[in-house]
């Protein structure tokens, strides 16, 4: 980005980029942040996404695209919370979506900031405004910084967005074919992955996907990556965990961790009694679905933070080979349930999410009780009304008992 220094950022940084930077294809510059400018902020965030990205610095006056002196900042409103009010705008006018980053930057004047609105080349472009009737792009003239696309340049756009879900595709494919190692597919397993919608760059390299897993290897600290089991795998990194008589209670899984940010796993269900020694019929093992996915959702938290990546995620869920099978998924006060009250009758049951990945922290509980509701609606028979509450009171206390 334009911006290049550690947050938070400073008047001494906004003059910088003042000093190098005149108007053009990645920047723009506006003296106050009026009517005016707050109607034209969709068409530049826009044209941004749908070009090269780049940065509105609103606060600093420019004449004919030269930012001119004093760098004063504009007023504030103190009882208004700019960049939810930009966030509200973007989200409002632009489709699909852009979410700047947003940064109020004291002045040295006292009273007056400098609004910063970074924004990134977009993999979801084009990003249409005005009902979706308009799409814009950046021309790099002072005089007009943003113009309307030509039919080509639109179907260009179209393409670009194109290429990027057909690597993740691609990238989650890979993944499956690698976990057949480890985990049989001809018997109950789960399987999760997490990855940016649009990957269109790789978030880091091979080398920081092996220390990734390895520091979560040494620590173990929410029990994902066991010791001795990392391998290096094309683009990334993976876990393997074989069947292994001696642990019974540790099912096979595979782990995978690559470079464009996809975390997979696939982990074999384990068949525990369902009263035993009173009733020993089977059912699956729902920790191995429950505590696989939230502990993945953990780590990945971890990993996007590393990487300051603030995109959107796709969060992708499913359970493989359970027709017939039952899985008890909440807690019971007494033994007089009945199995057949939470048997399957699917093959495969999935569920998915969208979820901005520096909000995945925030949002955990509602996106891991969402997830948990849609698999397990297939497997409740009962008469009684699907228990909701009770599993996401599961997964609230399954986070505080991990302590993440």
């Amino acid at each position: 980005m334009i911006f290049t220094a550690e947050r938070p950022l400073t008047a001494d940084h906004v003059r910088d980029v003042c000093a190098r930077f005149n108007e053009g294809v990645r920047v723009e510059y506006k003296g106050i942040f009026d009517a005016n400018v707050r109607n034209h902020l969709p068409k530049i965030v826009a044209s941004f996404a749908n070009s090269q990205g780049g940065v509105l610095v609103v606060g600093v006056r420019a004449v004919n695209g030269v930012p001119e002196q004093p760098y004063e900042g504009f007023p504030n409103e103190p009882k208004e919370e700019l960049p939810l009010t930009v966030e509200n705008i973007c989200l409002r006018n632009i489709n699909p979506p852009v979410i700047p980053i947003t940064h109020v930057v004291q002045s040295d004047v006292p009273g007056q900031v400098f609004l910063i609105i970074e924004v990134e080349e977009s993999g979801e472009a084009p990003h249409a405004i005005e009902n979706s009737k308009k799409v814009y792009v950046r021309t790099g003239s002072a005089a007009n910084p943003y113009d309307l696309a030509e039919v080509d340049l639109v179907i260009e756009l179209m393409k670009r967005r194109r290429e990027p879900l057909e690597r993740r595709d691609r990238l989650i494919k890979l993944a499956e074919q690698r976990s057949i190692q480890n985990v049989n597919r001809d018997q109950p397993f789960v399987q999760i992955s997490i990855c940016p919608v649009f990957p269109r760059l790789p978030l880091c390299s091979t080398q920081e996907t092996w220390n990734f897993l390895n520091l979560a290897q040494m620590n173990n600290a929410i029990g994902l990556v066991y010791p001795n089991s990392v391998r290096r795998v094309p683009d990334g990194t993976a876990s393997l965990i074989y069947q292994d008589a001696n642990l019974p209670h540790l099912p096979p899984q595979y782990l995978e961790l690559g470079k464009y940010g996809l975390f997979f796993t696939a982990r074999q269900f384990r068949i525990i009694g369902w009263n035993p020694p009173a009733d020993p019929s089977p059912q699956l093992y729902f920790a191995n679905l429950f505590q696989t996915l939230l502990r993945l959702t953990v780590s990945a938290e971890q990993f996007f933070s590393a990487q300051a990546y603030r995109g959107n995620l796709i969060m992708n869920v499913s359970v493989h080979c359970v027709r017939g099978h039952a899985m008890r998924f909440i807690a019971v006060d007494h033994w007089g349930d009945n199995a057949n009250d939470y048997r399957c009758y699917a093959d495969t049951v999935s569920a998915e999410r969208i979820v901005m990945a520096d909000q995945m922290r925030l949002e955990r509980l509602e996106v891991l009780t969402g997830i948990l509701c849609d698999l397990t609606w297939g497997f409740w028979q009962s008469n009684a009304a699907f228990p909701a509450g009770r599993v996401r009171e599961n997964v609230e206390q399954m986070i505080q008992q991990l302590r993440v």
